[in-house]
C-alpha cells in the first residue's frame, strides 16, 4: 500500500527533514508517526499526499511512483486519500457543509447523495449544527472537525492525520479518534501524525 525506499527531503542544505528513510505500511493497517515538533512528521506526510517531492528515494503508493507523477496525475491520486492538515485548510467563501461536499462534488457525485453524506458525516462529529455557519466563525475544535469530515467524507482508501486531536478536549479526542479506529475497521488505511504519546498508548498501541 505504502512503501519508502531511502528517502530524503531537505529544505536547507544542511538540515534534512528527513534522511534515508524506509517504511512498508500494508494495505488496512493502522499507524501512528510519532516524535516532536520538527522530527519530520508533516513532511513525511505531504511526501505521501503528492504537496512535497523527496529530494532523493522512491515513494510508491497503491503502486504508483509518487517521485515520478506528473503534475496532471496528481488530483487523480489525491481523490483516493482524504487528509487532515495541521492547519485545516478549510475555505471561507464556503459554509461549513459546502467545505465538507467539495471532497464529493469533484467525483461528480449526485446532489442528493452528497447533501446525505455530508449530513450523515457532520452528525457523527457532532457539528452537523453548524453547517451552514462560516467556518472561520467556529472555534478551532469545531474547525478541526469540519477537516476531519471532508477527508473521511467520499471513504478514502487512505487516511493521512497531522496532529487531528490537537485543538481537541479528551472526551472529544477519543471520540475521532474512535471514528478513525472505525474507519481502518472497514478496510481504510489511516497513518496519523502526532506527538501525543498518552493518545497512542490509549488506542491500545505502542510507540516505535
Amino acid at each position: 500500500m505504502i512503501q519508502l525506499f531511502h528517502v530524503s527531503k531537505w529544505y536547507q542544505k544542511d538540515v534534512p527533514a528527513l534522511q534515508d528513510t524506509n517504511i512498508l505500511i500494508p494495505k488496512g493497517e493502522f499507524v501512528f508517526i510519532t516524535g516532536a515538533s520538527g522530527a519530520g512528521k508533516s513532511t513525511l506526510l505531504k511526501l505521501l499526499f503528492g504537496d512535497e517531492r523527496p529530494t532523493s528515494g522512491q515513494i510508491l503508493v497503491h503502486g504508483r511512483n509518487i517521485a515520478r507523477l506528473s503534475k496532471s496525475k496528481i488530483p487523480t491520486l489525491r481523490r483516493e486519500i482524504g487528509v487532515v492538515f495541521q492547519d485545516f485548510k478549510l475555505l471561507s467563501s464556503r459554509n461549513v457543509f459546502d467545505n465538507v461536499a467539495l471532497a464529493l462534488e469533484v467525483l461528480g457525485m449526485p446532489r442528493r447523495e452528497i447533501g446525505r453524506r455530508v449530513f450523515s458525516m457532520l452528525k457523527r462529529l457532532g457539528i452537523h449544527h453548524k453547517m451552514r455557519a462560516n467556518p472561520l466563525t467556529l472555534s478551532g475544535g469545531e474547525q478541526q472537525r469540519v477537516a476531519i469530515a471532508r477527508a473521511l467524507v467520499n471513504e478514502p482508501l487512505i487516511v493521512l492525520a497531522d496532529e487531528p486531536t490537537g485543538s481537541l478536549d479528551q472526551e472529544v479526542s477519543e471520540h475521532i479518534m474512535n471514528i478513525f479506529s472505525d474507519v481502518n475497521a472497514r478496510g481504510t488505511t489511516v497513518v496519523v501524525a502526532t506527538h501525543n504519546l498518552d493518545m497512542v498508548k490509549t488506542m491500545g498501541r505502542s510507540p516505535p
